[in-house]
């Protein structure tokens, strides 16, 4: 269980960091990246750290009940994150292929 967890939150760093270094990328997570990147977000000092680090301060705002979109948006987010130079874990990405968290145009500056 440990090891699939440790996957995960691998996936959502290489996802958040691309995310914040590719402002207006149309991208998004499938659900199980997506609770990685939540685990992240409700640690706050964390996430306030990693907006830090990686968004030049700005705190980069998550939009988590947007409607899930299936348009092949979770694989070619996963191409992206490895055009980043990030490993991609395709098992976890190919789980959810079809099912998509995108960024919500409604919040502003928002994944």
């Amino acid at each position: 269980m440990r090891s699939l967890a440790e996957r995960i939150l691998g996936q959502a760093v290489a996802y958040l960091i691309t995310a914040v270094e590719n402002p207006g990328t149309d991208i998004g997570p499938g659900y199980t990246v997506d609770i990685g990147i939540h685990q992240i977000i409700l640690d706050t000092p964390v996430y306030f750290a990693f907006c830090a680090l990686y968004n030049g301060g700005k705190y980069k705002h998550h939009a988590p009940l947007v409607e899930r979109r299936r348009d092949g948006t979770v694989i070619r987010t996963a191409e992206v994150i490895e055009q980043h130079g990030f490993q991609i874990d395709a098992e976890l990405w190919e789980a959810d292929a079809s099912d998509c968290g995108p960024c919500d145009d409604k919040v502003p500056d928002s994944h």
